[in-house]
């Protein structure tokens, strides 16, 4: 490079330019994140340059400022061109410029919390096909439902990568790409949650539920059911997962571990965003301790069992291994990994799912009233899990709760393999490398899938036909009635969707059979009902603001 000294000003800059987009060209080849080689390319290079130049420029600031603003403009310049450009592989699917041309867009709106309502006027605008970052597509369309995430399906994105710090080695089962070892590591999962494994927590889900309607049933009016569930999921996932030692429900959030689970969630869907910085970020140890905090919370938890072990065969047994049924069984290391997604996944998105039920049922009596009715028959059966599965409108009423706000709003990320030749998702290909995902909130939205009125909370549109026509006649009676159970994918699907589904239901069921028995609940007065979902932030698990409630306990009960 000592050329440059002697050239004319203009070929040096044009020189500086050339190595701008070279250095863009070893970005796109090596996606490196490491200091030790990113730091060099961003600035170590210009740094190389400006010695160089610095013989043709007046002074040394003015040689930084033009050497830096040159090499750093065409580097941007190069890769908004090619982003922009006809060749890139995703240059047919529309979007918004900006969200071609960074997946900061996105990430900023994340950090907002609406992204699942953004993606559906997305899909509104643009069609079944968006592209929402650089190298990602968000297909809003069930053909690609299986092809993208069933059995045949792609292995999960980088969404992952920018929320778990690298340092752990072992990642928690959520965070894994690899298909054979996430089917390797998920086997203690399936049986942990296996129908004989579910039956031995049914005392458990009945114990910590009517601890619940007891505790709310006892408080003055207003109650935040909001708090209250979510102090019930937390209570019960520690029995489940930990052999107890959690009492929220009686303390309350004493020691601030919901505070904690909730505090870094904003970071961190920032993070999956832009994984590369995410991954840049988490080395430092003041970056969102939050998270990094509740991961070792959730760590330390999950050894404490194994060493203390448990009074009854909870989650961890299995996922220990405490049968000895595995040839292989999980490392110490893979055990401690789960706890914090033990905690997360079966707390969290549950809660979620029981407050949205509760606040549709209030802002819709009629529905409300069929409920009460269905559960009054259940008479002396009330705690019977298996009776409680068999009630239709329950069902119903979930289904539709979960089809309208799912726990997880925007579904999860699936990526092309490179060397794998791309992927036809029903007619949409996504070549490889590249990410896509489908909009779970904006899918089960969708008139084509469930219609009528795809945005109103109608239970009976699960019901048969004849329930249905017998209900709601005037809704159903037109003929254009369309229930597309392939969109409908609140716990995901394929091999990696929600393992604990099963147990969510047993819960729901629960918690939702005895609050019927026992209260009358209505909105307090002065309540926008719209705020609930004004107050919903989407940061991959779904942030809820308050739910204030009266209460007043039946005289049937």
């Amino acid at each position: 490079m000592a050329f440059l000294a002697a050239c004319p000003q203009l070929d040096a800059l044009l020189d500086i330019a050339a190595v701008g987009v070279c250095v863009h060209y070893i970005f796109k080849k090596t996606e490196t994140h490491e200091p030790l080689l990113f730091l060099p390319l961003i600035f170590g290079v210009p740094a190389i340059l400006t010695k160089f130049y610095h013989p043709r420029a007046a002074g040394l600031l003015s040689t930084i400022v033009i050497v830096s603003g040159t090499f750093w403009a065409s580097l941007l310049a190069s890769i908004g061109i090619y982003r922009l450009s006809p060749w890139h592989p995703l240059a047919k699917y529309p979007g918004p410029i900006l969200c071609k041309l960074s997946k900061f867009r996105l990430a900023y709106l994340c950090a907002q919390g609406k992204q699942h309502m953004d993606y559906q006027t997305l899909h509104e605008k643009y069609g079944d096909v968006v592209r929402v970052g650089p190298n990602e597509i968000s297909i809003c369309n069930v053909d690609a439902v299986n092809p993208l995430m069933g059995s045949l399906g792609l292995p999960k994105g980088q969404f992952w990568e920018g929320r778990i710090d690298e340092a752990e080695a072992i990642k928690p089962l959520v965070a894994i790409r690899d298909k054979t070892e996430h089917a390797r590591r998920r086997r203690p999962w399936t049986r942990a949650f296996s129908t004989s494994a579910l039956k031995g927590y049914e005392d458990l889900v009945i114990k910590r539920s009517t601890q619940l309607v007891d505790a709310i049933a006892s408080k003055s009016n207003p109650v935040d059911l909001t708090r209250w569930v979510s102090y019930f999921t937390y209570d019960i996932m520690s029995d489940l997962a930990f052999g107890g030692g959690s009492e929220m429900l009686a303390q309350g959030d004493s020691s601030g571990l919901w505070h904690l689970l909730e505090n870094g969630q904003k970071n961190a869907i920032v993070m999956a965003q832009v994984p590369w910085l995410g991954k840049l970020l988490l080395r430092y140890p003041l970056f969102a301790g939050g998270i990094k905090a509740f991961r070792a919370y959730g760590r330390n938890r999950a050894l404490l069992r194994k060493k203390m072990g448990s009074s009854h065969k909870d989650i961890f047994h299995h996922l220990i291994d405490e049968d000895g049924v595995f040839s292989q069984p999980p490392s110490v290391a893979e055990i401690a990994s789960d706890g914090s997604l033990a905690i997360i996944a079966g707390s969290d998105t549950t809660s979620s799912a029981i407050a949205n039920l509760l606040y549709f049922l209030m802002t819709h009596p009629t529905p409300c009233k069929r409920l009460q009715a269905e559960v009054d028959e259940l008479g002396d059966d009330l705690y019977d899990c298996t009776k409680q599965a068999h009630l239709p409108y329950l069902t119903a009423a979930i289904n539709e709760s979960l089809r309208l706000l799912p726990p997880i709003l925007s579904g999860s990320q699936r990526q092309g393999e490179k060397g794998s030749g791309g992927k036809l998702l029903g007619s949409y290909y996504l070549p490889e490398g590249n990410s896509a995902f489908i909009p779970t909130y904006a899918l089960q939205r969708d008139p084509r899938y469930f219609s009528p009125f795809a945005d109103r909370f109608i239970p009976e549109r699960w019901l048969s036909e004849d329930k249905r026509m017998e209900l709601e006649p005037k809704i159903f009676g037109n003929g254009n009635f369309v229930l597309n159970t392939t969109a409908f994918i609140p716990f995901s699907t394929g091999p990696a969707n929600c393992v604990g589904k099963n147990l969510a239901w047993m819960e729901m069921r629960m918690v939702i059979v005895l609050i019927m028995r026992r209260l009358d609940i209505r909105l307090e007065d002065g309540y926008n009902p719209q705020r609930w979902s004004s107050d919903i932030k989407d940061q991959f698990v779904t942030m809820k603001g308050v739910l204030p409630t009266m209460l007043t306990l039946r005289k049937a009960a």
